[in-house]
């Protein structure tokens, strides 16, 4: 069974070879794209190209042969998508080959996100494209990484963990303002538009009124870093002053992976915010991450 600890080690065997019309013949009956620039070299010719075109499919299909390969019997590829940058034809020798951009353990299981490509003549690159492989775990594996499934348990996940109401006063708003961007509102001036980053200042999260995964706080590993991944909002209206939102909080996905930093935990969330009157006013995302060192142990977490 593979080593889901060694996966980001493992080098893609990557292939090289010579593409000929009778390859791209016998391709066009399988897969159906029978077009005749790509199987009759005159038909090419009259498009302005030298020989038969390649298909790009059949380009696709050996990368997913060659991620195959890698992955093995305990491995699956689940996504491989393309960008075909440039023609190749018959008779060239192609190169396919890939490297594991990154990995994130799950539950039971390890994905690695890989990027793949093609070059063609004079080395060029006529493919792009990235791939996710899954890898089951091997027994060893359960306890390698971080506490993904206990998270995932406290925070409910998929599941509504809280909701919470709040007025839009202008003083807040004001006090926003002024924290982002150093003006503070003058005596007696009215406040007259809710700035559109204002949603990060309704997180329950943030402003600590919800707090489901203490349990980070007390791993026996240092935590050295964090903070947020992104944050994206999509308005049906905009915030105004005197607006009562309740705001809906749902994690929607947790994963760890491999980072420079160390080990890192995502953890993503989306509050969904209405006014008083039930209707929608904006839905937001949130990502946070953190990285822990798990090649050391916090003397002061494990009691010693």
């Amino acid at each position: 069974m593979t080593s889901t600890g060694s996966v980001a080690a493992r080098g893609l065997p990557g292939l090289r070879t010579r593409v000929t019309t009778a390859d791209l013949t016998r391709w066009a009956a399988v897969a159906g794209h029978d077009t005749a620039f790509h199987v009759d070299d005159e038909a090419a010719r009259e498009m302005g190209f030298e020989r038969s075109v390649v298909h790009g499919s059949w380009k696709a299909a050996v990368l997913l042969r060659m991620l195959g390969d890698w992955a093995g019997e305990d491995g699956v590829v689940e996504r491989l998508s393309c960008q075909y940058r440039r023609p190749d034809l018959t008779e060239q020798e192609l190169s396919f080959g890939g490297e594991v951009v990154s990995t994130r353990r799950e539950a039971d299981a390890q994905l690695a996100e890989v990027r793949v490509w093609v070059t063609g003549a004079e080395d060029e690159v006529s493919l792009q494209g990235d791939a996710l492989v899954r890898f089951a775990a091997s027994p060893g594996d359960e306890t390698s990484g971080l506490p993904v499934a206990e998270v995932r348990r406290a925070v409910r996940l998929g599941e509504v963990a809280g909701r919470f109401t709040y007025r839009v006063e202008a003083n807040d708003v004001d006090r926003f303002v002024e924290a982002v961007t150093g003006v503070r509102a003058l005596p007696g001036q009215a406040t007259l538009r809710v700035p559109p980053t204002f949603f990060a200042a309704l997180d329950p999260v943030e402003r600590r009124d919800l707090d489901l995964d203490d349990l980070l706080q007390h791993l026996p590993h240092p935590m050295v870093g964090g903070g947020n991944a992104f944050n994206e909002v999509d308005y049906e209206r905009p915030i105004r002053v005197g607006d009562v939102i309740t705001v809906a909080t749902t994690y929607t996905d947790v994963f760890e992976k491999d980072g420079r930093a160390g080990r890192l935990l995502f953890r993503i969330r989306e509050n969904e915010l209405r006014d008083e009157t039930g209707a929608l006013v904006a839905t937001s995302r949130c990502g946070h991450v953190l990285a822990f060192d798990l090649t050391s142990v916090d003397d002061e977490r494990v009691g010693r």
